[in-house]
């Protein structure tokens, strides 16, 4: 079942709280009315084999499971203030890894000034993580999928790509970056946001489908692959766009920009850790489209192929695959000279 019948069948059968106010996919984090303030709340479940979280480095394991769960309340509009965790290890696993592991958390929790509260443990093989964080709205106004019916540009934190290729090779998943810097820019600036935490288009195609009546236009050529990562996988065959497609993620952001922003906002962006891929704007033609590296453009017509959707991982490859070359064609080596 794909995550996203899933999670509905789930809400259906729960009510609200009349004091939460986002509607299901609407939002990185639930928000909800508390004392008069607004807050964002996010829990994420992690394991190894679904997220190819090794313990090979527990520091860096670490730093990627805070970065992880703090990344929806960042996509939010939120500031971190709180967090739980629930750790399952291995009876047999080394002390010293265990606190290996807890440096790369306080690390990510210090740097964004967010404290642990308490949680759980327990014992797993191979290991369990959740992470729970919670945390103000920091203009009463939450960032949300919805992109208002304006023209906007549309930007994306860090390079994208190499979560998925390391999901296609069975490696390690890369080290995460906490985007504080970056989200306090979008906090001031955006209209929506969302993180990429199940890849880029699976991102981007959530932003259409919460923005009715746009039409999101993305050029292939200005997204910020991971260096190397376009002349690996040309070489083996697979178009570039396919570490776009994977459900694998690099917990970047991908935000909405209004194009009637000034200057001096637009150069604050450029200027961060940040890249412009394209625009959403009001059009009758509404959809996902792409800007191949061939200069045509090709639309999107249905979500990415969801990972719990296949019976196997490699089925799940296959399926990438097969979506990369309908969408973005044979793969094509850089564009000097032929």
């Amino acid at each position: 079942m794909r995550e996203y019948d899933l999670i509905r069948r789930i809400a259906d059968r729960f009510p609200s709280s009349p004091n939460q106010l986002n509607e299901p996919f609407a939002c990185d984090a639930e928000v909800i009315r508390l004392n008069g303030r607004l807050y964002g709340l996010t829990l994420d479940d992690f394991s190894q084999d679904e997220d190819l979280l090794f313990f090979d480095d527990p520091a860096v394991l670490g730093r990627n499971l805070a970065t992880a769960t703090l990344s929806d309340l960042l996509a939010a509009g939120c500031e971190p203030e709180f967090f739980m965790h629930a750790l399952c290890l291995p009876k047999e696993v080394d002390p010293l890894l265990i606190d290996s592991l807890l440096e790369g958390i306080k690390a990510v929790l210090d740097e964004a000034g967010c404290f642990l509260c308490g949680g759980d443990v327990g014992t797993a093989s191979p290991w369990r993580y959740s992470g729970f964080a919670m945390g103000r709205v920091v203009k009463e106004k939450p960032l949300t999928h919805r992109i208002p019916r304006e023209r906007h540009t549309l930007h994306v934190t860090g390079t994208l790509g190499d979560a998925n290729v390391a999901a296609l090779h069975r490696r390690a998943a890369p080290l995460f970056e906490l985007r504080l810097e970056e989200a306090r820019l979008i906090q001031a600036h955006g209209t929506g946001c969302i993180d990429t935490s199940g890849g880029f288009l699976d991102a981007a195609w959530l932003l259409l489908e919460q923005s009715p009546g746009m039409r999101l236009e993305i050029d292939e050529a200005k997204i910020p692959l991971e260096p190397g990562i376009r002349e690996e996988l040309s070489k083996a065959g697979i178009p570039p766009g396919a570490a776009l497609l994977g459900g694998a993620g690099e917990y970047e952001l991908l935000f909405a920009i209004p194009g009637s922003a000034p200057v001096e906002i637009r150069e604050a962006i450029e200027q961060a850790d940040c890249a412009a891929v394209g625009a959403a704007v009001p059009h009758e033609e509404a959809g996902l489209f792409i800007r191949r590296l061939d200069g045509t453009w090709k639309a999107m017509t249905e979500p990415p192929p969801c990972p719990r959707g296949a019976a196997t991982t490699e089925g799940h490859v296959r399926e990438v695959l097969e979506a990369a070359q309908a969408l973005f064609g044979p793969p094509v080596m850089e564009q000097e000279g032929g």
